[in-house]
């Protein structure tokens, strides 16, 4: 487990562009959102940043995550999810921990999804990472959405295969870089928004 998170940080940035702009096409994220709540992270393992992604803490739900596909490739699952402390407490250093705390005031934990039926749906997907370090680091919380288990494990996993398969020939036969951005479409009612702490 030590080797999987050493070197490994997640920076709470006031502005993507400070530590990850080349995650984004032309340098720009897609939507930055005003708010207290929400927060820009430089998702990073081994000092090099993998994707970026805009936390929403009031709601302990990623608004997206933002990376560059650059080829398909087999990785492990690690299954080792992390937090990130900064988001409470901004002195605290850059480094994703292990989820060890049964609640967060800003970020979901693997407590909140015990016996919801859902899973730790990535946005950054294991099966989109480039290498076995960039699949490592999409192993946050803060990259995680809850989807329907059947879904993420049927359905969603084929469609990132499928996904992957169209960027390669459109994109990266053509000597394209392929930036990709995936997000989560909030409902009005607290489970559809899936505010974690309060689904049954």
């Amino acid at each position: 487990m030590a080797s999987v998170l050493s070197g490994g940080s997640a920076e709470v940035v006031s502005d993507f562009r400070e530590k990850c702009a080349d995650i984004f096409a032309n340098g720009a994220p897609p939507t930055i959102l005003h708010g207290h709540q929400y927060r820009q992270i430089c998702q990073t393992l081994k000092n090099k940043v993998y994707y970026a992604t805009l936390y929403d803490t009031d709601n302990k739900i990623s608004v997206y995550s933002a990376y560059k596909f650059n080829k398909k490739m087999k990785c492990d699952r690690k299954h080792i999810w992390c937090i990130e402390p900064q988001l409470d407490n901004p002195g605290e250093e850059p480094n994703m921990v292990p989820d060890r705390s049964h609640q967060s005031p800003n970020q979901a934990v693997s407590d909140d999804y015990k016996h919801s039926g859902f899973d730790k749906g990535h946005l950054a997907p294991v099966y989109l990472a480039s290498s076995q370090d960039c699949s490592d680091a999409t192993f946050t919380l803060t990259n995680a959405a809850p989807q329907n288990l059947h879904f993420n494990r049927g359905k969603w996993r084929i469609l990132e295969e499928k996904i992957a398969d169209e960027l390669t020939m459109q994109c990266l036969s053509k000597k394209n870089t392929a930036y990709v951005v995936t997000g989560v479409v909030p409902g009005t009612s607290k489970t559809e928004s899936i505010e974690l702490g309060n689904v049954p």
